[in-house]
């Protein structure tokens, strides 16, 4: 009985690995093909804002830094598709039929796929706060130094611009109109030392100019340092606005920990932040949705399609995957909309599709 046990446990970790080598075969094909595709039609868009200082290789140079975001993107729908393409030769070759009859139930061909998707899922969440960012950020500094050298991004939405005598820094850029935890050196003609320091907790876009709120203006006179606080400040010419079109950063791009510096701030001074916890819990709920395409793909596999060919399958993975895009999307716009829990709005369709992958299953005999 030992021995058996033990022949039974050194099977089912060889077809673990054979079941892993063909879920990654097929999801990176599907990834690949999908991040190609995309990348493709970004670069047609691309190519029709080049110029003389925005050249058709350094559009290819900034397109690349955009691939970590598009990777992450695509992950879920990828999951799904190279499931179906990878597993579905298996399903087609009677495979799954074989390894059943050796006593391998259903249960544990779909438990050892979930593992492959539970380390996957780890791997694209710390993507997607670690090496996301950090490329977008790489991206938008590529882009903004070419249309402008003394402007540098930096992490968490933020960045720094040389205007003259002056340099400015820009703790987040929240939207093309406001700005929050600005700071501006102004330093002596001359260039000697530092003239003056302006800082306000937030500015506001106004005709021609900026608002600038909760002022404290400290100025470095050769004997003693003069600190003058204001409500309010009208600054004229402050900022360019074409900068901040390149400095904007996309919510989506944010890691978790920036996005939760954002809520807070929003939430300290009285400002919706329904669109950033949004954007937080779906960190969260995107890993957790590649293990619910996992689910979703394995009714196929044993059921009635399982003898299709490739193009049936992958037909099927595109139906199912734009269905769960199409919900996904609407019940998370709903809930901005309707002021729902952002938490629910981002977990409710992976937990709905769950429910239908698992009741798709126990149907399977």
């Amino acid at each position: 009985m030992g021995k058996r046990a033990k022949w039974f446990s050194i099977m089912i970790k060889i077809l673990d690995r054979y079941l892993w080598g063909a879920t990654l075969q097929g999801l990176l094909i599907a990834w690949l093909a999908l991040v190609l595709l995309d990348v493709f039609f970004a670069f047609i868009s691309e190519s029709g804002k080049t110029n003389a200082l925005y050249t058709t290789m350094q559009a290819l140079v900034y397109l690349l830094y955009t691939l970590p975001g598009r990777f992450y993107e695509y992950f879920p729908t990828a999951t799904l598709i190279g499931t179906l393409l990878g597993l579905g030769n298996l399903a087609a070759n009677s495979e799954f039929t074989a390894m059943r009859a050796a006593g391998m139930s259903i249960r544990q061909i779909v438990f050892s796929v979930l593992k492959l998707g539970l380390l996957l899922a780890v791997g694209i969440f710390l993507m997607g706060e670690y090496l996301v960012p950090a490329a977008d950020l790489q991206a938008r500094n590529f882009k903004a130094h070419l249309k402008n050298k003394n402007i540098v991004l930096v992490g968490g939405a933020g960045l720094w611009v040389k205007d003259r005598n002056d340099i400015l820094h820009i703790g987040k850029v929240i939207t093309r109109e406001r700005l929050t935890d600005i700071s501006i050196y102004s330093f002596k003609k001359d260039h000697t030392g530092l003239q003056s320091l302006t800082t306000s907790s937030d500015a506001i876009a106004a005709k021609k100019g900026w608002n600038l709120k909760n002022v404290e203006i400290v100025t470095f006179n050769s004997r003693s340092v003069h600190k003058e606080r204001k409500e309010e400040v009208y600054k004229a010419g402050f900022l360019n606005p074409e900068i901040l079109d390149v400095a904007t950063v996309n919510p989506n791009q944010l890691s978790s920990s920036a996005l939760s510096k954002i809520i807070t701030h929003q939430k300290n001074n009285d400002i919706k932040s329904g669109k950033y916890e949004l954007i937080y819990w779906k960190r969260y709920s995107i890993p957790l949705s590649a293990l619910v395409m996992l689910i979703l793909a394995m009714p196929f596999l044993f059921g009635s399609v399982r003898g299709g060919g490739a193009g049936q399958r992958v037909f099927i993975g595109i139906v199912v995957g734009i269905v769960f895009f199409l919900v996904n999307r609407s019940i998370n716009e709903l809930g901005i909309v309707y002021g729902f829990s952002p938490l629910l709005s981002a977990f409710f369709p992976s937990f709905l599709f769950f429910l239908i992958g698992t009741f798709a299953l126990s149907r399977i005999r």
